[in-house]
């Protein structure tokens, strides 16, 4: 008996560890985190064979990703590529473990404030090395200026820019926390200098505007002050920032701007497609071949997606998955805004679903002009970052421990 208690917390401990390397690395390596992912599904698996009362709380989350993961594979079973539609939608379903686990596994404060710690301190060190590298690199070139040189070491620019979003958005409530944050205030400051300047140097207009929609929000729901500042913040910016790099940031509300015009091109075209498919899609196989019988594509990654969530679910899965898909996302942000409520008098647990929130509303900003719902990399910890507002009522009562 001793023995089998003694396994089940092992593995346990080995489970948290697996969904710390499947977030924390996605900032590095999509192979270490697929390996986390894995590992985590094999584990769980093992876990619910050996577990005597299995019992996941949150139904109604679990119904929906299981509509919308049946779905996915209906739609690949009937495309015109149904081995690699089932593929990349496997891929993507395999994710979804990311939340059920975290929900599931995540008992009280000490596991989710130590995966934060840890998140926070590697993404800081790894962004200043990243900032250091790009420095170095730009100065040692004259052909290209710096609102056009991107950040990409470790990924593309946009998904690295995308992640550093999200970890901002985490940091950012601990640092206006009135009572004693996590790690000490002005070293959490610092730390997110870093993550910034690491984000700002991707010149990833979506991920800027991601966050700048996350900050807004944070200051409109708990700090007004904050709000003025991000406010003056960006006034100063636009009089005293070079002028291309004003421009880049500019541009995102440039109609003619050559990205913007591509996209406005990718997006009627995604109407024409999902107009001739619209209840199934043409499932999660190469959009690319079916977009070019639509249109030539003439700029760059033209067609390869629709650089938009929505109409490219829309294009995946037809109407039928895009509805299933915006059901689990309005879902999961009103389970958002009544935690929160729930627990305005927890600082801790206020600050955790403060975080929460802010990021998915980034998470959808800058998903209107990227695809970012199908990029592995963010997503993987998009799903870890939904899952607070389902663990907060477990945690709620542990505050001793």
């Amino acid at each position: 008996m001793t023995g089998s208690i003694k396994l089940k917390e092992n593995l346990d401990k080995l489970i948290i560890f697996f969904i710390g390397i499947s977030v924390i690395s996605s900032q590095i390596s999509i192979a270490m985190s697929s390996i986390g992912v894995v590992g985590l599904i094999v584990l769980f698996i093992f876990k619910l064979i050996i577990e005597e009362n299995f019992s996941f709380q949150e139904k109604t989350l679990l119904y929906l990703l299981i509509f919308f993961s049946v779905w996915q594979i209906i739609t690949s079973f009937i495309s015109n590529d149904p081995q690699m539609a089932i593929t990349g939608s496997l891929k993507k379903m395999s994710l979804y473990f990311v939340i059920i686990c975290s929900i599931y596994m995540i008992n009280n404060r000490k596991q989710i404030l130590r995966l934060l710690v840890i998140l926070f301190i590697f993404t800081s060190l790894l962004s200043l090395f990243e900032s250091i590298w790009y420095l170095y690199d730009f100065y040692n070139q004259t052909s290209i200026d710096l609102a056009e040189f991107r950040l990409s070491y470790f990924g593309s620019p946009i998904t690295l820019a995308e992640i550093k979003m999200l970890i901002l958005l985490l940091m950012v409530p601990f640092m206006l926390s009135y009572e004693k944050p996590i790690i000490n205030r002005w070293l959490l400051a610092a730390m997110s200098l870093h993550v910034f300047l690491s984000l700002y140097f991707t010149n990833s207009r979506n991920a800027m505007l991601g966050l700048f929609a996350g900050l807004v929000i944070i200051g409109i729901i708990k700090h007004r002050y904050f709000l003025i500042t991000c406010i003056f913040v960006v006034i100063i910016f636009f009089y005293t920032a070079p002028y291309p790099i004003k421009a880049r940031v500019s541009s995102i509300i440039e109609l003619n701007h050559p990205s913007n015009k591509a996209r406005f091109v990718m997006w009627e075209t995604a109407i024409k497609m999902i107009k001739d498919k619209p209840i199934t899609g043409y499932g999660d196989s190469d959009i690319l071949s079916f977009y070019k019988k639509y249109k030539i594509p003439e700029y760059h990654a033209e067609g390869s997606h629709m650089h938009n969530n929505i109409f490219h679910i829309a294009v995946l899965y037809g109407i039928i998955g895009l509805i299933l898909w915006l059901s689990l996302m309005i879902y999961i942000f009103f389970r958002q805004i009544k935690a929160y409520i729930k627990h305005k008098n927890d600082n801790f647990l206020n600050v955790l679903l403060l975080s929460s929130i802010s990021c998915m509303v980034a998470f959808q900003v800058s998903g209107l002009t990227e695809w970012n719902f199908g990029d592995a990399e963010f997503i993987v910890l998009m799903w870890f970052i939904l899952s607070f507002p389902f663990i907060t009522n477990k945690i709620s009562g542990d505050a001793a421990k």
